[in-house]
């Protein structure tokens, strides 16, 4: 496997700060570009060098622990041993001859937090150490990397991310208005979406808006009169107005199955109207969904970002009883379909229920997969080519969820399928602009359709 010349740039970046200074820095590489490849590359060499005691990758979820560590493996059959607790994680940094541990920001917290931990976690204290964050536009802007970086103080950090924190999209909390660059210091390589897409490494987005009720100038393709409020937006009519299109146009949109598609929806209780109505339509397509049933699981879809899901950990203390008697119920579906047993009776269940999903929606063997937060970040499939969108998400997180569908494979799949239910022009423009600039939206999304006929119309017309 061969890096890419912005790969490798990076990579080199990365070296040289570790050789030549104690400054932190981050890579801006767009989602979709190879940040894991590039990642590992970046580790694999450091650990090389006999100055650094450990390079520590930290994801921030255990389902991306369990992906990146696939992944890294796959670059290099048993180079990682993926940390499977908080205790195995502190036995990896106890062992010497380990140089490079994958972990999540979750389990690494609890080790540098917890004193049955301490007798170990101490000697990394005055070590040069590395640390590698993927996907640092969600796991560095609270606590824990105040407590990282104040109980390492001779490590380095360096954040890998496609959509980085600015002040015009930062989520201000109770740790201020950070930025990537106010945590890391120095952006090292950037490569952003309209690079890859010139460079042909990722593709353009094909993006229709499917106004759900009638508004001034805007053309209307599902009949519902309305104004834009939760009642009418999650107002049963509507959702099934919606459903009835997308079982319509559902093989349109994925060359007969070709292709899978995820929908995305503002709440719990909303997706739980979708799922049963699905339920109750005829149709072939293949349903499944999963979500968090943790009390902190409210959307902030206000704020438009995609909000972060629990790591599969502990059982919650507060559960939304009704939410999971829900899940259980489609999971007994999904069960049915596929002949499996999963169910939400603890941690290890769910997140095997999980990585089953993850893997179905890869071999195509679930055509429609609903979800509130989860698979909008992190979940890299190039047989998925289609987002149906009924939720407001703006800046990174928009870029995110758009980016599930913009991997390259086949000429039969010439862009990423956007179909918003939801007014997202103003939104998407704004994020497109903010990642890349304002002349790039041509470059990013393709033109409508009827800009295509007009344009044939008037070739036809010269020749005649």
């Amino acid at each position: 496997m061969v890096l890419r010349p912005y790969q490798y740039y990076a990579v080199e970046a990365i070296i040289e700060s570790v050789k030549s200074s104690d400054k932190n820095g981050y890579i801006w590489h767009t989602t979709g570009s190879g940040k894991t490849l590039t990642s590992f590359k970046t580790s694999q060499i450091l650990t090389q060098s006999p100055n650094i005691e450990k390079v520590v990758f930290v994801v921030d979820r255990r389902d991306l622990d369990y992906q990146t560590t696939k992944e890294f493996n796959g670059f290099s059959s048993g180079s990682i041993d993926g940390t499977a607790n908080t205790k195995k994680l502190v036995e990896q940094f106890d062992n010497p001859t380990v140089k490079l541990i994958v972990t999540t920001i979750q389990k690494f917290d609890v080790a540098i937090k917890n004193a049955r931990y301490k007798s170990v976690m101490e000697k990394f204290v005055d070590k040069k150490m590395v640390f590698i964050f993927d996907e640092c536009h969600r796991s560095q802007f609270g606590r824990t990397h105040q407590r990282i970086k104040a109980y390492f103080p001779k490590a380095q950090m360096f954040g890998f991310t496609g959509t980085p924190i600015f002040t015009k999209n930062a989520n201000i909390n109770e740790f201020g208005n950070s930025t990537t660059l106010s945590l890391f210091e120095q952006c090292l390589h950037k490569y952003v979406i309209v690079d890859a897409i010139r460079d042909e490494n990722v593709l353009k987005f094909s993006i229709e808006y499917m106004n759900t009720f009638k508004q001034k100038d805007v053309v209307v393709d599902i009949d519902v009169e309305a104004i834009n409020t939760k009642e009418v937006m999650e107002s049963p009519k509507r959702l099934e107005s919606i459903v009835d299109y997308i079982i319509a146009n559902h093989n349109r949109k994925t060359h007969n199955k070709a292709f899978t598609a995820l929908l995305c929806v503002p709440s719990i209780a909303v997706l739980i109207q979708y799922y049963d109505l699905f339920k109750k339509k005829e149709h072939d397509l293949k349903i499944a969904t999963i979500f968090s049933f943790q009390a902190n699981e409210a959307d902030q879809e206000a704020k438009g970002f995609v909000v972060e899901e629990d790591d599969f950990g502990d059982e919650p203390d507060v559960v939304y009883a009704h939410s999971r008697e829900k899940l259980d119920e489609y999971i007994i579906d999904y069960n049915k379909m596929f002949d499996t047993n999963f169910s939400t009776k603890d941690s290890i269940s769910f997140y095997n229920y999980y990585n089953d999903i993850s893997k179905r929606v890869k071999n195509r063997n679930i055509d429609i997969l609903i979800v509130v937060n989860m698979f909008l970040t992190g979940f890299d499939s190039q047989i998925l080519n289609t987002l149906y969108v009924d939720k407001n998400l703006n800046y990174h997180g928009l870029i995110q969820a758009f980016s599930r569908t913009n991997r390259i494979l086949n000429e039969l799949k010439s862009q990423g399928n956007i179909v918003c239910f939801r007014n997202l022009k103003s939104a998407t423009d704004d994020a497109i602009t903010l990642f890349s600039n304002k002349d790039a939206i041509s470059e990013v999304v393709m033109p409508p359709y009827e800009e295509f006929v007009k344009e044939i119309n008037q070739i036809g017309r010269a020749h005649v």
